[in-house]
């Protein structure tokens, strides 16, 4: 059983709400452990969301954080929330990481260094190898150029399904759109190819009939040429009897 399905099967099992948040406490903060969708469905977990107490209701709230935020986003509303413990931190820091990831595929450090609130290099660098080594994201350092190069990285939990489905409707419009294009290409093409066909063949046709012709042509002033030798030579002929 990995670390996922151990925490949906021991959130099953809450049944208070002080269990709940403990639940939460320690998925947050597990190494490996970065898909919260299916732990904050669970009623014991949900139930939080509309409880009387405050407590309750900011770690619903720091469990959508890791759900879809970043560390930015629990600085921004930190007095709102929970406090993080040192392992949480890293984890929500490693969520932020996989959020850029995804946007773009050269991440300057000094982006890095700004989202995470990492001031060094040296601590920029360790902590994405770290990442690394956790199977979170790969990729390459490139210290002269201070940037990482993203080649692959996990994925988050999906924020918004409805926006998933608009997405792809919208690209399978577009691939629509594109292969109706390309279609259209290749009828113009195909009637192109029709059209040099045709005229080949034509000027194959008229080419032929030139050479014909030039061939009647020469049988003709071949004919005339006999006709004006044979006299002279009968005339020699004749004239040749006679001396003798």
């Amino acid at each position: 059983m990995d670390n996922h399905e151990h925490f949906l099967a021991v959130g099953k099992s809450c049944s208070t709400s002080a269990a709940a948040m403990e639940l939460i406490r320690t998925a947050t903060a597990e190494p490996g452990m970065i898909a919260f969708e299916e732990l904050s469905e669970l009623p014991a977990v949900r139930a939080l969301q509309d409880s009387d107490s405050e407590e309750c209701r900011k770690y619903f709230k720091l469990l959508t954080i890791f759900r879809h935020g970043t560390w930015s986003t629990y600085r921004s509303s930190q007095s709102e929330l929970p406090e993080l413990s040192p392992a949480q931190e890293v984890k929500l820091r490693q969520l932020s990481l996989i959020s850029l990831a995804e946007q773009k595929k050269v991440l300057p450090y000094s982006v890095l260094q700004e989202e995470l609130q990492l001031s060094q290099v040296r601590d920029i660098e360790d902590f994405l190898i770290d990442c690394m080594v956790l199977g979170l994201l790969n990729g390459k350092l490139d210290q002269k150029q201070r940037h990482l190069e993203v080649e692959y990285s996990k994925a988050r939990d999906v924020r918004n399904i409805d926006d998933i489905i608009t997405a792809l409707e919208n690209w399978r419009d577009n691939c629509d759109v594109v292969m109706g294009s390309i279609q259209t290409e290749l009828d113009w093409a195909h009637s192109k190819a029709i059209d040099v066909r045709v005229r080949k063949e034509e000027l194959d046709s008229k080419i032929e009939e030139v050479k014909k012709n030039i061939r009647t042509e020469a049988e003709l002033r071949g004919g005339q040429q006999d006709m004006m030798t044979d006299p002279v030579a009968d005339g020699e002929g004749t004239r040749s009897k006679r001396r003798r």
